[in-house]
């Protein structure tokens, strides 16, 4: 490792776990979009933040990641301005959304080549529009950079996930709605888009964790609640649960025991119970690489939370989503290798279930 990778690898490691930010730098590198990202800041974004905003930018291209940040409307000419007093920015103007992806993709490689940060700027435009015409033809994550931060709820409450195609009891802030009625006409225009609001304080925290500093804005998912596995497609169930393993399942027919299935309708997400005298154990919750970090686990969690009053499982002691579970769980129980967890579980029940997930083998091949 050169003394430019050592650098790297040291910033990212104030960021965020390494097992957590070389999954995201894996899959970003591996894209095939045009474009990594769309990064659509606001003008006290760049007025208080346009330094930090610029290192995090040239960061990305640091990591051989190519960003276009997206400047609109009234405003758009003077933040640039303002940014380029920052750093070294690459102002595109003789390019158009549907100019051929090849010419972006070309001028987009010269920017990375040069450590130039590319700016599209449309004062002609207003960001609803600009993005439709961006997104995604050439892009297909947005990043909104606001001085407010991600999204809150009327008691200031942090949102992480909203989705528009869901009831939810969030009621949103009065100042954010106006965003989320946009952002539900970008996916609108394409439901697959990627949108995250957040504040430039977090921008590579946000984009390099699981947990992230920001707002995700999804559609939401169809979850779907099967009891018979002869109703599923076995095969994309067995596919997604080794790809999120990495590791076989000693026996596939012991999928057969289980009792519930809660899987979202792509099989990007799996619940797994079996029924237990206590309640149900979790026997599997997997979430498919490429759902990772868009909020597809928790709406997994709702959905069996919502039918299943008793739930326990285990996780391995060293497992770092066992902060998820901690925040979700009633309590745990930490012994050797593995650490229990119970949600509704009586009291007089727990020493029978820490047992059994104690005593039971290991699902998967070593």
């Amino acid at each position: 490792m050169n003394t430019l990778s050592k650098t790297l690898r040291l910033f990212l490691d104030s960021i965020g776990r390494r097992s957590e930010y070389e999954f995201y730098l894996k899959k970003f590198q591996s894209d095939r979009s045009v474009c990594f990202a769309l990064v659509l800041p606001d003008s006290a974004s760049v007025e208080n933040s346009g330094d930090l905003m610029t290192f995090d930018l040239q960061f990305l291209l640091r990591l051989e990641l190519c960003p276009l940040l997206l400047l609109c409307g009234k405003d758009a000419k003077a933040n640039a301005e303002k940014l380029m007093q920052h750093g070294t920015y690459h102002l595109i103007e003789d390019l158009q959304p549907d100019s051929d992806p090849a010419l972006w993709r070309e001028r987009l490689k010269f920017c990375l080549q040069k450590g130039e940060i590319p700016v599209f700027c449309r004062p002609d435009l207003e960001d609803t529009q600009a993005v439709k015409e961006l997104m995604p033809r050439l892009v297909t994550r947005l990043h909104v950079l606001r001085n407010a931060g991600m999204l809150m709820d009327e008691n200031e409450e942090k949102i992480f996930y909203y989705y528009t195609r869901r009831a939810t009891e969030q009621i949103l802030n009065v100042q954010d709605k106006a965003l989320v009625q946009k952002a539900e006409q970008w996916l609108e225009h394409n439901p697959q888009l990627h949108i995250s609001v957040s504040s430039p304080l977090y921008l590579l925290q946000e984009m390099f964790t699981v947990r992230g500093r920001g707002s995700i804005i999804r559609p939401g998912s169809q979850i779907e609640h099967v009891s018979d596995i002869g109703d599923l497609d076995l095969s994309r169930l067995l596919t997604m649960i080794q790809n999120a393993f990495g590791r076989e399942l000693k026996d596939p027919e012991q999928l057969r025991n289980a009792t519930d299935f809660y899987i979202e309708s792509r099989y990007r997400g799996a619940v797994i119970l079996e029924t237990h005298a206590s309640g149900k154990y979790l026997s599997k919750f997997t979430v498919g690489t490429e759902a990772r970090g868009e909020g597809v686990a928790q709406e997994l969690w709702e959905a069996a939370c919502e039918t299943q009053e008793r739930l326990f499982w285990r996780s391995r002691s060293d497992n770092p989503v066992n902060q998820w579970y901690e925040r979700h769980a009633s309590g745990h129980h930490r012994e050797g290798k593995w650490t229990v967890f119970w949600k509704g579980v009586a009291p007089a029940q727990l020493p029978e279930i820490i047992s059994y997930c104690l005593d039971r083998p290991s699902d998967f091949m070593e």
